[in-house]
C-alpha cells in the first residue's frame, strides 16, 4: 500500500470539497433584497476585498493542511525499517 499516494488523493477530495462548502457558505450570505452603500462597497470594505479573504480561506487552509500532511509524511518515514 502507498501511503503517499492515498493521502495525496484524500487531501484532493477533502480541499475540493472545502472549496466548494467556502464557495457556498459566501454565496448564501448575499441578501435577497436591494443593497444598501456600505453593503455595495460605498464606504464599506471593497468586494474585491472580501473575494480575496474568501480565496485566502478557500486555498491557505488546504495547502496548510498539505504542507503538515506532507511534513508529518517525511518525519514518519524517517522511523521505517530499512529493508534490504
Amino acid at each position: 500500500m502507498n501511503w503517499r499516494h492515498g493521502l495525496f488523493r484524500l487531501w484532493i477530495v477533502g480541499s475540493v470539497l472545502f472549496v466548494i462548502a467556502v464557495a457556498f457558505i459566501s454565496y448564501t450570505e448575499r441578501p435577497n433584497r436591494p443593497l444598501t452603500d456600505a453593503e455595495v462597497g460605498i464606504g464599506g470594505p471593497a468586494p474585491w476585498t472580501i473575494l480575496a479573504m474568501c480565496a485566502g480561506i478557500a486555498f491557505g487552509i488546504p495547502l496548510a493542511v498539505l504542507a503538515l500532511g506532507a511534513s508529518l509524511v517525511w518525519a514518519f518515514s524517517g522511523f521505517a525499517a530499512k529493508r534490504s
